[in-house]
């Protein structure tokens, strides 16, 4: 099993998305569903029960779990090195 990476990354309320961990009034909330509601405004449901109203163009910090392996095929998509997603995936280059 690949280890997970944990980033933090701002992004406004219309990025927010299931899985995503925010804290509100200092306390860590995992993002269980996201909905539209009128008025431009995120409806999220939490994993213990708790909701939150947002607005879609707020600026907040969410952090988000990534996979070394999904990491390498965004990197090849994009062009960009793949050097520090093997070494993080444990395979060199040549071996497969």
């Amino acid at each position: 099993m690949a280890q997970e990476i944990v980033q933090t990354i701002t992004t406004t309320g219309d990025s927010v998305r299931r899985g995503d961990v925010i804290s509100v009034g200092g306390i860590p909330h995992v993002v269980a569903d996201v909905r539209g509601v009128g008025g431009q405004r995120k409806l999220l449901q939490f994993e213990d029960g708790n909701t939150y109203v947002l607005s879609r163009a707020m600026i907040i910090e969410v952090a988000r779990v990534y996979t070394p392996r999904r990491a390498a095929l965004v990197q090849r998509s994009t062009g960009a090195s793949t050097q520090p997603a093997r070494r993080l995936l444990g395979t060199t280059p040549g071996r497969h």
